[in-house]
């Protein structure tokens, strides 16, 4: 089993890597804006790493909610220690939820107006706030865990 996930990562990594290598030397596209005549310049593999990194994201969201069912079906006296990932997870967000804030932006562009509504605010901030709250919480953990080597 080892061998096998070394395999998968491996070839994800190599994906991402070729895919950001597309990205950054991939060249460039351009496009005439209609309303305005602008003409705008981008990375010709832009959609490419988005997909990607939607992808990427799916997959660990997936195995982050598949892992602990499997390992509450699979051992059931442990079933508690699953159920408290998921557990935190939903406090954490709970918590981003009430730090984030409803206020609107102000936002005056035509295309951009229907997305300045309360509700997408409240949750594009907490999303924000938990990207916060667990980067805090990794590297919190990763200093703990250096920490606590040296002690020993």
């Amino acid at each position: 089993m080892s061998k096998i996930l070394r395999i998968v990562l491996i070839v994800l990594f190599s994906i991402s890597a070729l895919i950001t290598l597309f990205y950054y030397a991939g060249g460039k596209d351009t496009i005439e804006l209609a309303a305005g005549g602008k003409i705008e310049t981008y990375p010709k593999f832009t959609n490419v790493l988005i997909i990607w990194a939607y992808i990427l994201t799916g997959l660990a969201v997936g195995f982050t909610v598949i892992f602990p069912i499997v390992q509450m079906i699979t051992n059931p006296k442990n079933a508690k220690k699953g159920l408290l990932g998921i557990v935190a997870l939903v406090v954490v967000l709970a918590i981003a939820y009430v730090l984030s804030s409803s206020d609107l932006l102000g936002i005056t562009k035509p295309e951009l107006v229907k997305f300045d509504t309360p509700s997408t605010v409240k949750y594009a901030g907490m999303m924000i706030n938990s990207i916060y709250i667990l980067a805090v919480i990794a590297i919190g953990s990763m200093v703990y865990t250096e920490a606590s080597k040296i002690f020993k």
